[in-house]
């Protein structure tokens, strides 16, 4: 038998929520200067990738601090991520930008790339399926695992490192593999864990 269907899911605007707002305006931003490619517009969009990335932090600290947190800012939140995430490794792909590592990594950078990107689509299609069934029963959201915060910033740092081109090759190269393999460990948790947003 199912049960009710959940509340509606409101946007409230409070400060967590700002903060979560102002990294999709920067994801835009950096997406824009990426894709112009020039020397200096790369080095400020890696600049901004680093602030828009803190704001990661600060968007959940602030939640929980000023008692705050809610189903919404939760699902803004990882679509936010994914929004500052996808389309900077693409764009940084495309121009280049992880080159300095052929040789070091394999399948440069595709190895590193494909399986975040997957992940990065798995989790928004989460989100909408979530969504989705939520409107005809009641449905918790699976909180992030531990892992899975943490793979974030192994999926970040490499490109951070890649955009703003500073680092040993070597460095980069291993953060690639750890972010593969912290890519694999989150997928496990998820699957443990979320998988009955797919199935049920």
């Amino acid at each position: 038998m199912n049960l009710p269907a959940a509340p509606a899911i409101k946007f409230s605007l409070n400060v967590p929520n700002v903060f979560t707002s102002t990294r999709i305006c920067l994801a835009i931003i950096i997406a824009c200067l990426l894709s112009l490619g020039s020397k200096n517009l790369t080095l400020a969009a890696g600049i901004l990738l680093i602030v828009a990335a803190s704001t990661d932090f600060f968007d959940g600290f602030l939640a929980r601090r000023l008692g705050q947190t809610s189903l919404f800012g939760s699902l803004f939140d990882i679509v936010a991520d994914q929004i500052l995430f996808m389309p900077a490794l693409i764009l940084a792909i495309t121009s280049g930008l992880f080159h300095r590592v052929d040789g070091l990594f394999l399948l440069n950078p595709y190895l590193y790339a494909v399986p975040a990107l997957t992940g990065g689509v798995a989790v928004l299609a989460g989100v909408v399926i979530f969504l989705l069934k939520s409107r005809k029963r009641a449905m918790e959201f699976p909180t992030p695992t531990g892992i899975a915060k943490v793979n974030y910033w192994f999926w970040l740092t490499p490109l951070i490192l890649a955009v703003l081109n500073i680092g040993p090759n070597l460095l980069l190269a291993i953060l690639m593999y750890l972010a593969v393999i912290s890519t694999a460990l989150t997928f496990y948790s998820y699957l443990k864990k979320g998988s009955y947003v797919f199935t049920d």
